[in-house]
């Protein structure tokens, strides 16, 4: 029989007013998904916590591909608000647009 990986999307997300720290925020979004859209979906988002940058502005979480959907309708209505910046398929692919687009992303939000 074969046996698959997950494919899953990594997310940066703006933490600016830094209004969750870096596990708390993994813990608001499946709070808010389960009120949402239930536990069980929320369960097969798998969201993970996997990186806070230097500055401690943008956080980098994961969630399995399929539930990609729900997760970005669960950050929408999340209170206080949180901005997705990029999604990417990998660490190297986001991180890479990151550091191209940090200039911009900066201002816009500044």
């Amino acid at each position: 029989m074969l046996n698959r990986r997950d494919k899953r999307r990594y997310l940066a997300i703006w933490n600016g007013d830094h209004s969750y720290d870096q596990r708390k925020i993994v813990e608001a979004i499946s709070k808010r998904s389960s009120e949402l859209f239930g536990q069980i979906a929320t369960e097969k988002a798998k969201i993970r916590f996997i990186d806070i940058d230097e500055k401690k502005v943008i956080v980098i979480i994961s969630c399995k591909l399929e539930m990609l959907g729900t997760m970005l309708s669960t950050i929408v209505l999340m209170q206080p608000p949180i901005v997705v910046l990029h999604i990417s398929g990998t660490l190297k692919a986001l991180r890479t647009r990151m550091g191209r687009d940090s200039e911009k992303l900066f201002l816009a939000f500044l």
